[in-house]
């Protein structure tokens, strides 16, 4: 997350790999490319924060983006805040993900069936509210992950004390993308994402997005899918009668026509066949009783 100052020895100059070198502010539009980053890692948020608070209204946008001194970086993130920390794997270069402590607790406390109130001020997480804030980290370093298309970023630190996964000799300027998290009737959660400049630098260059996988209804079952309540209009053929011209111009009302109800009744969506069935009762309402269907089973 953070570029550390090299450290001091005699008559040695700080040395850059070129690849660092050559992803420079100069060469790639920094401020553009992480307001993108920030709305990637926003949508891919979403869904796994949905399922974790068991909110199906759940919504997640990019509010905020700006730069912040290494040295005014704790300033930026606030007093009472708990951070993670991803990076791939042995080295320093990766994200940084937090949140404010007594919020964190407010969620934990929600999920419990309490109001999420009452937790102002509180400066570290206690044990309980740490293991469901570890579950919100996941669902930050798979999004990270996805955002950046860094498949091997891992947790590297945690905490709630900002100088021990940051340490002091810092000097990068730090990107900071402010996440809002909006669900009905509950305040608003933030998140905030720091990257430094050099770290970013090569995530935009070298690491190209992914494309969001597209996942069939049958991966997860249709009752579980965002379709599962969609209706759509069926229908059941009972009957298909062939009538003179001369019986059609001579209807009247009282006339009784012959009719003979299909052995077998299609059922179809949209004039195509899906089903056929036998006409049945249930509570004295005319049913159809399924005897083939042309659908998998998914």
């Amino acid at each position: 997350m953070i570029e550390t100052s090299a450290p001091s020895g005699a008559a040695r100059a700080a040395q850059h790999c070129p690849e660092l070198l050559a992803n420079t502010v100069d060469t790639v539009d920094l401020a553009g490319e992480f307001a993108r980053f920030g709305t990637r890692f926003a949508r891919a948020l979403q869904p796994r924060l949905a399922r974790l608070f068991d909110a199906r209204k759940l919504e997640t946008e990019l509010v905020e983006s700006e730069k912040a001194p290494a040295a005014a970086l704790g300033e930026t993130l606030g007093a009472g805040t708990h951070h993670a920390r991803f990076a791939l794997p042995g080295k320093a270069l990766g994200v940084l993900a937090s949140a404010r402590v007594d919020a964190l607790i407010g969620e934990f406390d929600r999920m419990l069936g309490g109001n999420g109130q009452g937790f102002e001020g509180a400066a570290t997480l206690p044990a309980s509210a740490d293991r469901f804030a570890r579950q919100i980290e996941a669902e930050l370093l798979g999004a990270a992950a996805e955002a950046s298309g860094q498949d091997n970023l891992v947790v590297a630190e945690r905490g709630s004390n900002l100088a021990e996964i940051v340490p002091d000799s810092a000097r990068a300027p730090v990107l900071v993308a402010t996440l809002a998290v909006n669900r009905p009737d509950v305040p608003t959660l933030h998140f905030r994402i720091g990257v430094c400049e050099a770290t970013f630098a090569q995530f935009a260059t070298h690491a190209p997005v992914r494309k969001a996988a597209r996942r069939s209804i049958g991966e997860r079952g249709i009752e579980n899918s965002a379709l599962a309540q969609v209706e759509l209009s069926t229908t059941a053929t009972l009957v298909d009668m062939s009538v003179p011209l001369h019986r059609i111009a001579g209807l009247q009302v009282g006339a009784m026509l012959p009719v003979s109800i299909h052995r077998s009744v299609p059922l179809s969506v949209a004039e195509t066949i899906i089903a056929h069935g036998a006409v049945g009762a249930i509570d004295d309402r005319v049913a159809l009783e399924i005897h083939h269907t042309s659908l998998r089973n998914t």
